[in-house]
């Protein structure tokens, strides 16, 4: 299933604006101009016109099922379709079949999937409780094409919610916030924009892209790159069977050839907000 949406007519994106796009060099070896970005390495991006990814088929046991897939799908639509001044945006997505597997990786040998995972009984990571989710880039250090993303909300710590009636750490703004990690772009020093690093309890702003957001994906997808659709992941669509998880190698990180495969973690620190008796709650998006 192609996911697509519409949405009103933006300025001319520029690769001088305050977007920053996600890139080859990692953490401390990135250079990073006055605005924050990176400018060391190759600029990362889908070669594909069309990306597939999947859920992971349990996704939460603490959120209705069927509604947890509606605000997904809703937060990877509100990145498609743009419309930049050549026409609209060449970037879409496919949503492909649920998968067994339950861990982020990359098999550089065979068959790999993008997949959307929760962590509901642990979160496996520094800060696990302060950090809202984390996406996982692979790419070819050579080129900065993405080869694989995985997205992995941390639903262990913290308390998400789906709708409007009650919101804590609203899902569709969270993943919103990740599908743009996913596609190539990295934090942005722009607090209206959905890809600024921090997230404040009951905020639901993030749903809806900024100019800036905008102006990212068409620098990055532009109407005239000529691309062909497909979303099947790097290698054909993995299958996590039994044997794959028992033997805990459903899917493996950075597996392979690491001269030219590159992991990289897209997180970065939140902008400290108020302190202890703060009324808001300040988590981080990475």
């Amino acid at each position: 299933m192609l996911l697509a949406a519409s949405l009103g007519l933006t300025l001319l994106p520029s690769e001088a604006g305050a977007f920053c796009r996600s890139r080859t060099c990692r953490g401390a070896e990135c250079t990073r101009d006055a605005d924050g970005c990176p400018v060391d390495g190759l600029p990362l991006y889908w070669p594909t016109g069309c990306v597939g990814f999947s859920f992971q088929k349990d996704l939460s046991g603490k959120l209705d099922p069927d509604l947890t897939r509606t605000v997904l799908r809703r937060a990877f639509l509100s990145w498609t379709q743009l419309p930049c001044p050549t026409g609209t945006a060449s970037l879409t997505f496919s949503e492909n079949d649920d998968t067994a597997c339950n861990a982020s990786g990359y098999d550089d040998k065979g068959p790999n999937v993008n997949v959307i995972l929760f962590r509901d009984d642990d979160f496996p990571y520094r800060d696990e409780d302060n950090t809202l989710a984390k996406t996982t880039v692979t790419f070819d250090s050579k080129t900065g094409a993405i080869l694989d993303a995985d997205i992995e909300i941390n639903s262990a710590f913290n308390e998400v919610t789906l709708t409007n009636n009650r919101v804590v750490y609203d899902l569709e703004s969270i993943m919103a916030h990740e599908v743009g990690h996913f596609i190539g772009i990295a934090h942005t020093p722009v607090p209206e924009a959905t890809m600024y690093a921090s997230y404040e309890t009951g905020q639901t702003s993030l749903r809806s892209l900024d100019q800036d957001d905008i102006d990212a994906v068409c620098a990055i997808y532009p109407p005239e790159r000529e691309v062909k659709c497909d979303p099947t992941p790097k290698g054909g669509q993995q299958v996590c069977g039994a044997e794959a998880e028992e033997a805990d190698e459903g899917c493996v990180l950075g597996r392979g050839r690491p001269s030219l495969l590159t992991a990289v973690m897209l997180c970065a620190a939140a902008l400290a907000l108020a302190g202890r008796k703060a009324r808001r709650d300040t988590r981080r998006t990475c």
